[in-house]
């Protein structure tokens, strides 16, 4: 039967940890926006049950080290590769150091001693919960998406918890470890006062913490068309590092008003002005959009691994909170249309918002960051490292 607290599984240990002055967490994942920002609002929701001393292991790029700068969390880089979308011998490169990787995550958690570790996804989760599992360290991992990728399909199987954020992602499971609890959003968020739906026509466009080219002209294209007729609206504009100079020279050239930013770190003063949001269908910006009760055009990445974000994408727009196309099947003139559709009509935007909220789960950060802390009570005595029989050594053939 389902709880109204855990919606698939509860766990029924109780939180031994809350004595402790120091819970040791490894958050273990990175690459993109969508799986940085989950985990820090789990470091966040954590914060609450004391201090908590935490080690990143994370892939070095430049917007996962931007995002985790603030921080003087131990930052660890693993240098691995994904084991799909980069062709067979990329494939086989990532297989050929696996094992490398994870005994590397080894010594790393061996001198740490986390009392828990948490997979936010992205590849080098692999490896490190391969590694807690190695040394009988407590693991769970987060699926923002509703079709899990292959990392964590396979990681799913070295750890005790595994959290989701749509229910129909269960089935991808062992149910009896699964807990529902949606995405976890970062606290500016939450903190952002939200803003009515008014006749400024404020329209944000996210082309994704990294970027996303073609997403960028796309909807610059489309604005330019709008003004072009006389419609004229306020613009945000996110493009990533890599099209921030064509994007600010397109607007000038067209006479656009518009602000143009690579990265918006205070997002949630960005959604809280906006009217209406053009964005990818990544999970976490989802969620975001859910917690904030936002009207969106999504147009999902179109090599996402599995299509996992046409399914987040339909998931929304069969809500009544988002209208969904794919990006080859849209031009510029035809976003523009269902643009000014949509701002036009103030009560369409005002449903769709709503419907939007009803898809929030506001609590899943503090639901996740409670769990870990009863998985934390559970750690084993540290002195069983030093004799513990799965040495990593012997990592190779858990590989």
């Amino acid at each position: 039967m389902v709880t109204k607290s855990r919606e698939i599984h509860r766990h029924k240990t109780n939180i031994k940890s809350s004595n402790r002055q120091i819970i040791k967490l490894v958050v273990a994942g990175g690459g993109t926006g969508g799986h940085i920002f989950p985990g820090m609002a789990v470091v966040e929701a954590m914060e609450s049950y004391g201090r908590i001393d935490v080690m990143w292991i994370g892939t070095g790029r430049p917007v996962e080290k931007n995002a985790l700068l603030e921080h003087k969390w131990n930052y660890k880089i693993l240098n691995t590769g994904p084991l799909r979308g980069s062709g067979i011998s990329g494939t086989v490169r990532s297989l050929a150091g696996l094992p490398f990787s994870t005994i590397r995550a080894c010594l790393w958690l061996k001198s740490f001693r986390p009392h828990v570790v948490l997979g936010v996804g992205g590849y080098v989760s692999g490896p490190t919960l391969l590694a807690a599992r190695i040394l009988r360290i407590p693991a769970a991992l987060h699926e923002q998406n509703l079709i899990p990728g292959l990392t964590n399909r396979l990681a799913s199987h070295f750890v005790k918890t595994i959290f989701v954020s749509f229910k129909e992602t269960a089935k991808y499971f062992s149910k009896n470890r699964v807990i529902f609890t949606g995405n976890p959003v970062r606290k500016n968020i939450f903190q952002s006062q939200n803003h009515r739906i008014t006749k400024s026509h404020n329209l944000l466009v996210l082309g994704g913490s990294q970027g996303a080219r073609c997403m960028n002209r796309l909807a610059s294209s489309a604005i330019e068309v709008l003004w072009q007729s006389g419609f004229h609206l306020g613009i945000i504009h996110q493009t990533g590092n890599l099209d921030v100079s064509y994007v600010e020279k397109f607007y000038k050239n067209a006479n656009i008003t518009a602000k143009v930013i690579p990265f918006i770190s205070d997002i949630g003063e960005s959604y809280s002005w906006a009217d209406l949001v053009i964005c990818r269908a990544g999970a976490g910006t989802l969620a975001e959009l859910a917690i904030m009760g936002k009207p969106s055009i999504l147009i999902p990445y179109p090599w996402a691994t599995d299509g996992h974000q046409d399914a987040n994408a339909r998931m929304l727009t069969e809500a009544g909170a988002s209208r969904y196309f794919l990006e080859g099947e849209v031009g510029a003139i035809k976003l523009a249309g269902e643009i000014q559709s949509l701002l036009e009509d103030p009560q369409k935007l005002i449903d769709m918002g709503k419907n939007a909220r009803k898809l929030g789960r506001p609590g899943a950060a503090a639901e996740m960051a409670s769990t870990l802390v009863e998985m934390a009570g559970h750690t084993f005595s540290y002195s069983q490292i030093e004799t513990n029989s799965l040495e990593c050594s012997k990592v190779r053939s858990h590989v």
